[in-house]
């Protein structure tokens, strides 16, 4: 065969391979959606079914609290058994993390844990939405000591906007407002919202879950939803089955559209309501004083050992050195994002895995540092880079009806995306295409396997996935061809900022990866 009839071969099923990578993308997002739904709606379910609560908050750590502090005073630490607060004399409170509206008719009962060396009093404060007005709830006297307060939402006097009002139905923000002297202290060590009834685990099955329209007609899928939202009250539970034919994008719109229409609602996908029902079943309790386990900490020790053994001592055979170190610099990652293990709060195991990780490759340009540009393949790459910038711009103009930003990102912002941008370019690039080049001896299997790995590093992003495949082959390639980092860097960073500034959440749900994704 003629060396350009092969060319020509290498380079089709090149553009093959990149065009059946999209669709598989494509499934691995709608797969992981489906799968967090489905152990989401068991976890609620499990709860409420297990005489437990899905609403309930730890004060052992800052997870779930607003900002991790109190506000009204700075003497405020995590203690052994809850979280401690110490009084200057004024009034301080405490924000509770919702990760959606909670109803607070389902929810009426809310017991609160605490520890206080003086006589005090703790009251509520709630907002219906994040753009309604406050209410506040009467005062319930704390006595010195330990207690254990019970208070009932729908018995107490509430007050909004300085006037006398009937109980708050739902809660966008809860906050305990605490009034005690000056330099006393009190522990808060839990809070849990519970039902005065509980679902019967072996009726769960039989309930009838009321379909909704695919959210690709957002017209139609609003008008049955209000229908819903109108007999929420009436339902055992509001459990809606959600299709999940449209995009991941679109699905999450849509569920985020039932949880602002009814709180406490549970979505789960169509069809896969006997895997929920036997997740609830199986669902135990997590334990909130569960130390994470001396063999992991073990585990990171060795694979901070393994990384040093491997940059000190590394393989004489080039192959071989090129993939243990493309494994070192791949691995955690991918499993990272997508296991899922980056939340609201990542672990301090897996922030320790990853900065060993990023050290240990950037440790990879000692002595091997990439080969320097020309000025003229530098001008060109520029251009290559900066076609990505106009394409983005392109792709907003179509989506978002030709709507671009209002006003540009902070500065700050700006400056931290630019350095993930750089650490992003020098990772995929320079040590993961490299060294992919380095075992195959093909600079095309390189171009693909980097573009795949960067994209499944935005995993469990539809959309991000899709754009970074196709954004990574022309940055991976630029590189290859121009050794244009810095333009990558920064068309990274324009690309990157502009579309998650403009995009509709129909068309990006957000910017985050992993967990925080379905956030």
């Amino acid at each position: 065969m003629p060396v350009l009839l092969r060319r020509v071969f290498a380079w089709l099923l090149c553009v093959v391979c990149a065009l059946a990578a999209l669709p598989c993308l494509d499934f691995l997002a709608r797969h992981q959606l489906r799968q967090h739904l489905v152990a989401s709606a068991s976890a609620t379910l499990g709860a409420l079914t297990h005489a437990d609560s899905p609403h309930q908050w730890s004060a052992r750590t800052a997870d779930d609290l607003i900002a991790g502090r109190a506000f009204g005073t700075t003497d405020a630490q995590f203690v052994e058994d809850g979280f401690q607060l110490r009084s200057r004399g004024n009034e301080i409170q405490v924000g509770l993390v919702l990760a959606a509206a909670m109803d607070l008719a389902r929810f009426p009962l809310l017991d609160i844990d605490l520890r206080s060396d003086s006589p005090a009093a703790l009251g509520l404060i709630v907002a219906e939405s994040l753009e309604a007005p406050t209410c506040m709830s009467a005062t319930t006297p704390v006595a010195r000591g330990e207690s254990l307060l019970t208070i009932n939402l729908r018995s107490i006097e509430w007050q909004c906007q300085g006037s006398a009002s009937a109980p708050p139905r739902r809660a966008a923000m809860l906050r305990l407002h605490l009034e005690l002297p000056a330099d006393a202290s009190v522990t808060l060590r839990h809070v849990r919202a519970r039902t005065q009834t509980h679902l019967d685990a072996p009726a769960l099955p039989n309930l009838a879950l009321p379909l909704l329209p695919e959210p690709r007609d957002g017209v139609e899928f609003d008008r049955m939803l209000s229908r819903i939202a109108e007999n929420a009250g009436q339902m055992t539970w509001p459990i809606l089955q959600l299709p999940l034919d449209a995009r991941v994008e679109q699905s999450l719109w849509a569920r985020d559209r039932v949880r602002d229409a009814i709180a406490d609602a549970v979505v789960v996908p169509a069809g896969d309501f006997q895997a929920v029902v036997e997740g609830a079943q199986a669902w135990r309790a997590p334990d909130p004083r569960a130390a994470t386990p001396a063999a992991t900490w073990l585990w990171l020790g060795g694979y901070i050992a393994l990384l040093l053994a491997l940059r000190l001592k590394p393989p004489l055979d080039q192959r071989l050195r090129a993939a243990l170190e493309l494994l070192a610099a791949t691995v955690v990652p991918l499993i990272v994002v997508i296991g899922g293990f980056i939340g609201d709060n990542i672990s301090p195991l897996v922030l320790g895995a990853s900065i060993a990780t990023i050290v240990f490759a950037l440790s990879l340009l000692i002595g091997d540092a990439p080969a320097e540009p020309s000025a003229r393949t530098m001008k060109r790459g520029w251009w290559v880079a900066l076609a990505t910038v106009i394409l983005a711009v392109a792709l907003i103009l179509e989506l978002a009806h030709g709507q671009l930003p209002q006003q540009l990102p902070g500065l700050a912002q700006m400056a931290r995306y630019l350095a993930w941008a750089a650490v992003q370019q020098f990772l995929i690039c320079v040590i993961v295409a490299e060294r992919i080049e380095r075992i195959t001896a093909s600079s095309r299997i390189a171009l693909l396997g980097a573009a795949l790995i960067f994209a499944l590093l935005h995993t469990p992003n539809g959309m991000l996935m899709q754009l970074g495949f196709v954004a990574g082959l022309v940055w991976i390639w630029n590189w290859q061809r121009h050794r244009a980092l810095l333009a990558n860097i920064v068309a990274h960073a324009c690309s990157g900022l502009l579309l998650a500034d403009s995009l509709p959440p129909q068309w990006l749900h957000s910017a985050e990866v992993s967990a925080r994704y379905f956030l």
